[in-house]
């Protein structure tokens, strides 16, 4: 299973706490503007919107519980530039990665 290979753990969340992380996924899943596939993970670009980085940073810590193993990097530039949430990590990290924000957009 790609959750046991990446290091992660459906049990490091309370029921709410799955039930808050899962609706986070969905909102941000559907904010993605574009994914870049990276060596190790992937890059997601969202818009410079006021409610998406407190969301991505809740979003950060609930996974990060659930998946130690993944590193993650969020860049916040100047006001009107997009936000960008970097998840990389050892081999089995990718997979895992691929179907948490759903990398169907390729970038450019």
């Amino acid at each position: 299973m790609a959750e046991e290979s990446s290091g992660c753990g459906g049990d490091a969340l309370a029921p709410s706490e799955r039930v808050r992380h899962a609706a986070l996924t969905e909102q941000l899943r559907s904010a993605v503007k574009w994914v870049q596939e990276l060596p190790l993970g992937y890059a997601f670009r969202f818009p410079d919107d006021p409610e998406i980085s407190p969301r991505l940073v809740e979003w950060v810590v609930l996974e990060r519980r659930r998946c130690p193993s993944i590193d993650f990097e969020i860049l916040l530039s100047e006001k009107g530039e997009p936000v960008i949430l970097r998840l990389t990590g050892h081999e089995g990290v990718k997979e895992f990665v691929a179907g948490q924000l759903s990398p169907e957009r390729a970038a450019p």
